[in-house]
């Protein structure tokens, strides 16, 4: 019984730490640093309807890892993730960028709750795999913003490293699946709006695609 309220409690959790994050979300700009806006508690600047979409969105990405994640000290880095990751494909949407401040906390997050698993379970491997994933990942990354200037940012670069990181606590496969799945879905829409002059232009945010497969490769690897 309480193994199946748990995706209902951590929905919930989801739910209200969307309202805060709808207003970091619709508070950002193109530039200058990420601030908690006046009004966060009632989700403002956002409009209500953004508010609700986002709580809707952030209620619906927390309770899915909750149903497929199993209870322990890294449920906390997964139910993070998914809540700021919500946040993070609104901002590059509306302004074609990743916070550092975001992805950042989202590496530390993943590692705190990671180190602790690590140390009360005597088990490093997971924590290495994690890291070599994060370190890979964001190198190869790295590697491919330098070649195609333009294509990417660094705050793509950082997100990335972020996703394998996490993903690499669960397995290889986990890190590879849900940065394939991004890709793969990040090309789709690409071409998808590359039919419509408007956008032939404008460079296509990563953002949603990368949550998107970061939240196919968390309930596939389980």
């Amino acid at each position: 019984m309480a193994t199946s309220l748990a995706p209902i409690g951590l929905g919930l959790v989801g739910a209200m730490a969307g309202v805060p994050i709808a207003a970091v979300a619709y508070g950002t700009g193109e530039s200058g640093p990420l601030r908690l806006p006046a009004g966060w508690w009632a989700g403002s600047p956002a409009r209500p309807t953004e508010v609700i979409v986002t709580v809707l969105l952030t209620a619906a990405t927390a309770a899915v890892t909750g149903s497929v994640m199993p209870p322990g000290v890294t449920l906390p880095a997964f139910w993070i993730f998914a809540v700021v990751g919500v946040g993070l494909a609104i901002i590059d949407v509306r302004c074609r960028r990743l916070p550092h401040r975001l992805t950042g906390a989202l590496w530390v997050s993943s590692g705190l709750f990671f180190l602790v698993a690590a140390l009360v379970g005597s088990d490093v491997g997971p924590l290495l795999r994690a890291a070599c994933a994060g370190a890979a990942a964001g190198a190869v990354m790295l590697t491919i913003a330098l070649a195609l200037p333009g294509q990417l940012g660094l705050g793509d670069v950082v997100f990335v490293g972020a996703i394998a990181f996490n993903l690499g606590w669960l397995s290889w496969q986990a890190a590879a699946s849900g940065l394939l799945a991004g890709l793969v879905l990040q090309g789709f829409v690409g071409i998808a709006l590359s039919r419509r002059r408007a956008d032939r232009a404008n460079a296509v945010p990563m953002g949603p695609a990368l949550v998107a497969g970061w939240l196919l490769a968390v309930v596939l690897a389980r």
